[in-house]
């Protein structure tokens, strides 16, 4: 099945999520942990987070849903077209000692009620056009959208697109000004974001050579280091994740 006006599709992440395997994540993890870059920029942009219903569009195997949920006692919610992203998703709830409500659903055919926060991590790219999509998830929103996606914007983005070119011709670079419009349009005032340790490679790695086991080494230790450095800003040149911050006007 592919979703109207998307470059993938379920069958496309099933066969993603098939080699996948629920991992525990430690308090101590650099990103998903309790001190972690991404729950500090939560923190940051949207406030307490304890009790506050979170949805999560294109939520398989999402660690920073288990993150909300783990570590801020948010109730969550994964929304996904993947029978097995969903199937493993609630495999690695059950082993983190958490909980979620999993919706077999692509944005479209979401009929769940409304949320204080909607997010999705690393899917408006795939979207031809923003505005269906936009307007899907801010009907879902009581208050707030928080969303990102890679930072194609950045240097380390050059990496990628010249060594998984098939990887990156599934993403599409949407301006500030078109996700910023599509908002207001919506009643929402949105305010751009970066955030996450520095960009140096994506993986999957399609061309694999001895500057990429560079990259993807001083990748590693980059992440390594969320614990202790201010992630929770960002750059354009050089963070990963290039975040929208949506707040309904009263």
């Amino acid at each position: 099945m592919t979703v109207r006006g998307e470059l993938t599709s379920a069958h496309y992440w099933d066969t993603w999520w098939a080699s996948s395997s629920p991992e525990l994540i430690s308090s101590a993890d650099p990103q998903y942990g309790s001190n972690g870059w991404f729950l500090r920029f939560m923190d940051r942009v949207c406030g307490p987070l304890s009790g506050k219903t979170i949805v999560e569009i294109g939520g398989a195997m999402s660690f920073r849903l288990l993150s909300l949920a783990k570590h801020r006692s948010a109730v969550v919610s994964a929304v996904d077209y993947s029978a097995i992203g969903l199937e493993k998703t609630s495999e690695l709830f059950s082993l983190n000692k958490a909980q979620v409500r999993c919706i077999r659903a692509d944005v479209f055919g979401v009929n769940a009620g409304t949320f204080d926060i909607v997010t999705h991590w690393g899917v408006l790219e795939h979207q031809i056009d923003v505005d269906p999509f936009i307007a899907e998830c801010g009907s879902l929103a009581k208050k707030m959208m928080v969303f990102s996606m890679p930072n194609m914007l950045s240097l380390g983005a050059r990496g990628w697109k010249h060594y998984s070119p098939s990887n990156w011709q599934l993403h599409i670079l949407h301006s500030d000004a078109t996700i910023k419009s599509a908002c207001r349009r919506l009643g929402f005032d949105c305010q751009s974001k970066f955030f996450g340790s520095p960009f140096f490679c994506i993986n999957p790695i399609e061309k694999p050579n001895a500057a990429t086991r560079v990259l993807s080494t001083a990748q590693l230790w980059a992440d390594r280091l969320g614990r202790i450095l201010p992630y929770q800003y960002g750059l354009r040149p050089v963070s990963p994740n290039r975040a929208f911050v949506c707040r309904r006007l009263s």
